[in-house]
């Protein structure tokens, strides 16, 4: 169980970004847009909201990522990029723990085929699993208008799975584009608990995800 925990929380749930969202416009994006305004969306309808973002979402984005994970064997702490690309619709994580080699680890994942990929100091492994995109989110509820890099972001929470690990994530929405600008997950299973966030998102840099 703990092997799956693990998987669970480095394999991301909540970024998949849409096969059919705007074109790219070829400059580097940051996380502060200058001079744009608010997309008309309520807000208050979390449904309506993520299938908005998930029209317009970017070509790539790539996050700064963190985790944090505490159990019986103590606690250890890992970060690295994560890269989200919407054609093909794909992620890839780096992370590294400096503390604990063996929990470093990289990750590819196929949306379409739900095929991942994890490359550790143990070997390349593959095999399938069902992760889900983050407008999917169940249960989700908006949270109000906060600031996040200087830009006006909704927050929306609720949870997000793989397979049968369902952890708590909060998602912040950047209005002006709606492009996901920071995310936030929490598990508890089995005496372990995983924290893990991706923030400082660069969207449209041209970066690009291998198949697993």
């Amino acid at each position: 169980m703990k092997a799956r925990i693990q998987l669970l929380v480095v394999s991301l749930l909540v970024a998949s970004l849409a096969a059919c969202g705007a074109a790219s416009t070829g400059a580097v994006e940051t996380a502060t847009p200058t001079g744009a305004t608010t997309v008309a969306v309520d807000p208050n309808n979390v449904t309506q909201l993520l299938a908005a973002a998930h029209e317009r979402a970017p070509q790539d984005v790539t996050y700064a990522r963190t985790e944090h994970v505490s159990g019986p064997r103590g606690v250890a702490d890992g970060s690295g990029p994560a890269i989200f690309t919407r054609s093909p619709q794909r992620f890839q994580l780096n992370v590294v723990f400096p503390s604990a080699p063996s929990m470093s680890r990289t990750q590819t994942y196929d949306y379409g085929s739900r095929r991942i990929t994890t490359t550790n100091s143990s070997g390349t492994h593959s095999s399938t699993t069902n992760i889900e995109p983050y407008y999917q989110l169940h249960n989700g509820a908006y949270r109000g208008a906060e600031q996040i890099y200087g830009a006006n972001a909704y927050h929306v929470s609720g949870t997000l799975c793989q397979d049968q690990l369902c952890p708590t994530t909060d998602l912040w929405i950047r209005t002006s584009d709606l492009y996901v600008v920071k995310i936030t997950q929490h598990l508890e299973a089995s005496g372990v608990t995983a924290d893990v966030a991706y923030t400082d998102p660069n969207f449209n840099t041209g970066a690009t995800v291998p198949a697993p």
